[in-house]
């Protein structure tokens, strides 16, 4: 009777360590990294514009280098700007992954910049910005014994699509035009775009020259987007005395419409 006891208390000694085993076994490949997800540096991910909506592939690598399948794989992630504006909520499901493999998906998301700039979002269009990438990870491990959490998260630099643009000068001619004539005022401006933007439609450029609340006289250009541009245009101005005298800037760049002011001093023939 005693033998069989201490049979019976060996072969539950054999479980509980057993147990043991198991649950250190499918606890301890996360601590120690044989169980990882690595999330992309700024250099891996690409971006694309068009028509307002920017397209991003963020490529991701889920390393199972441990003993145990991984079954159920899930994962959530969301990506805010940092003024908290919302980017993308997403799920994908990655389903299995075999022990000691390793896998690579991608975060392949749009979303609509234009719509996010119409609704105050304005520092994603002209100032540097940082995308918060949040990774949350759901999974089945030991023969879906154990079920797994983590969550990961990487801030991505973003650079805005308008860098600057303005009027840098007005020039008049130094000589009198004949009575009657048009003056030609030499208009100086600049547009500098990030180079997501090569391969966009040109941006439509037009300079209006007022006297007061009067247009006096406009002209129009296009120029390619995605480099640092300078130009001038010519405008023919109607002779007119006003007190007040202004250049105005209208460029129209992937539907972003920008306009720019700057008061000068007005010829008069």
């Amino acid at each position: 009777m005693a033998a069989r006891t201490r049979l019976n208390q060996l072969a539950i000694g054999i479980v509980n360590l057993l147990i043991v085993a198991l649950v250190f076994t499918s606890i301890w490949p996360f601590p120690s990294g044989n169980f990882k997800v690595d999330l992309p540096s700024a250099s891996e991910i690409s971006w694309t514009y068009q028509d307002g909506i920017v397209h991003i592939i963020a490529p991701v690598t889920i390393d199972n280098r441990w003993i145990y399948d991984v079954d159920d794989l899930s994962i959530f992630y969301s990506v805010t700007n940092y003024s908290h504006y919302s980017i993308v909520e997403q799920r994908m499901e990655i389903g299995e992954i075999p022990a000691g493999r390793v896998t690579e998906t991608a975060l392949d998301f749009n979303f609509d910049l234009l719509g996010l700039y119409n609704h105050g979002a304005v520092s994603m269009v002209f100032s540097e910005d940082l995308l918060d990438f949040y990774v949350e990870v759901s999974c089945m491990y030991t023969a879906k014994l154990i079920k797994f959490f983590a969550s990961y998260e990487v801030a991505v630099p973003w650079d805005p699509l308008i860098e600057s643009y303005g009027v840098s000068d007005v020039r008049y001619p130094s000589t009198l035009p004949m009575p009657g004539d048009p003056v030609s005022v030499d208009v100086d401006y600049w547009l500098h775009t990030s180079d997501l933007l090569h391969g966009v439609p040109a941006a439509q450029v037009e300079i209006r020259y007022y006297g007061n609340e009067t247009l006096l006289g406009t002209a129009s250009t296009t120029i390619a987007l995605g480099a640092n541009h300078t130009d001038t245009i010519r405008i023919d101005v109607t002779p007119a005395y006003y007190s007040n005298y202004r250049v105005e800037l209208v460029i129209d760049v992937a539907g972003f419409e920008l306009r720019k002011e700057v008061a000068v001093e007005g010829w008069l023939p």
